[in-house]
């Protein structure tokens, strides 16, 4: 049996990390339902700050799993290879982490929802003043196509000389 203590200090980090991660996402969708577009711009740059953390992290992680011979397994396959206090503290920081995963993961559900039906909005004014859908279709390119199709049989055909 491998010593994985270390690996508990990375899931620690990870939920860190995840906590900055909620707060953040939290004024992401506050500044959405307030449509403050200043600070949605702003917003880019922290984010992409973000996503380096969290890529440095996974690479730590990545290393710190080869140095201890658990490269590719999960922390629930590590966490079994564990005893006594390492064991029953790597659960508990696993536990929580997956909770603040989840909170992460339903949070960016209900921002990605209120952008949904800002974008739904901007497109139905859009189609009142006779301009087509700015909404990306779910469908593929081939409904597209036909749609377009359709809008041009019911043209009228105009004869030109050549």
């Amino acid at each position: 049996m491998e010593d994985y203590a270390e690996i508990r200090g990375i899931i620690d980090e990870y939920i860190t990390l995840m906590d900055k991660l909620i707060d953040f996402e939290q004024e992401k969708l506050q500044a959405v339902k307030v449509k403050d577009l200043k600070k949605l711009d702003a917003f880019l740059k922290e984010e992409q700050a973000y996503l380096l953390k969290l890529r440095g992290l996974d690479q730590k992680r990545e290393k710190l799993q080869k140095q201890l011979g658990a490269e590719g397994l999960t922390y629930r396959q590590i966490i079994e290879r564990t005893e006594g206090d390492t064991r029953i503290e790597m659960e508990n920081s696993y536990n929580i982490l997956s909770e603040k995963t989840k909170q992460f993961n339903e949070l960016l559900s209900t921002l990605k929802t209120y952008i949904g039906i800002r974008l739904h909005t901007i497109d139905e004014v859009m189609k009142q003043f006779g301009n087509e859908s700015m909404q990306t279709d779910q469908t593929g390119i081939y409904d597209r196509i036909a749609r377009n199709s359709e809008k041009a049989a019911n043209r009228p055909i105009k004869f030109t000389k050549a």
